[in-house]
């Protein structure tokens, strides 16, 4: 006699197992045969996952450089900081480690007396000829200042576009570097980002009064930036200040 389901006495329905008995082929009831749990397929929630072997995570051209949730990376022409207020990386770069306000320090001084003392000579023999000779010549002294900022213009403006350093730089172990430059050793930073940069440094001394005091913020304004240590004449050429003695 069948049962309602159309099979013999004591046979199981069709295609079911008791739950907790062995199965057709001895396996326990809900897993294949073979012995081995049911895999889900990869990338899906519940298997491991892992980066990509050898492949160390933020390494420049990976996804996730510098990364994280809401990470944006760097506009064109700005680095990446790999430490604020000491390391910064172009994708193209290794870390780059950035000149100490120090050394930047010492590079101007070096350079203000490479222009500075042949100036203050100029200065003096003026002062000479107008007391000795022709009272109606005080005017001259007014080109004084002129002169300062044309000599800084040709001199560091042209050093810096042809090889990213004055002499003070070199002797400070400090040098000027863009994207474009950060991977080529010795090479310049370029004539549009250099005289940029000695213009927004220099111009603002020519406005009366208050030239000086604004020409001096902007020598200052490096020590604003914690994270770059660019002042506003570097940000509106998009320039770094790098160390040349760093060890990497």
């Amino acid at each position: 006699m069948t049962n309602p389901y159309g099979q013999q006495p004591g046979q199981q329905p069709y295609g079911q197992v008791p739950y907790g008995q062995p199965g057709q082929y001895g396996q326990p009831h809900g897993q294949p045969s073979g012995g081995f749990p049911a895999q889900q397929p990869y990338g899906q929630p519940g298997y491991p996952q892992s980066p990509g072997y050898g492949v160390p995570q933020g390494y420049p051209g990976q996804p996730g450089y510098g990364g994280g949730p809401g990470f944006r990376p760097p506009m064109p022409g700005q680095a990446h900081i790999v430490v604020p207020g000491s390391q910064i990386q172009f994708a193209h770069t290794p870390p780059l480690v950035l000149a100490t306000m120090g050394s930047r320090f010492l590079a101007r001084i070096v350079d203000g007396l490479i222009i500075g003392v042949p100036l203050g000579i100029l200065f003096v023999i003026l002062q000479v000829a107008v007391v000795a000779g022709d009272p109606d010549s005080w005017w001259l002294l007014f080109l004084i200042m002129p002169l300062a900022s044309i000599s800084m213009l040709v001199y560091e403006g042209t050093m810096l576009a042809t090889r990213g350093a004055t002499v003070g730089k070199d002797v400070a172990g400090v040098r000027l570097v863009t994207e474009q430059s950060a991977g080529q050793p010795g090479a310049g930073i370029g004539g549009g980002p250099a005289f940029t940069r000695l213009a927004t440094m220099v111009l603002p001394g020519l406005i009366p009064c208050i030239g000086g005091l604004v020409e001096l913020l902007v020598v200052l304004s490096p020590f604003f930036d914690e994270q770059a240590r660019q002042g506003w004449h570097d940000k509106a050429a998009k320039t770094y200040a790098i160390s040349t003695k760093a060890l990497y």
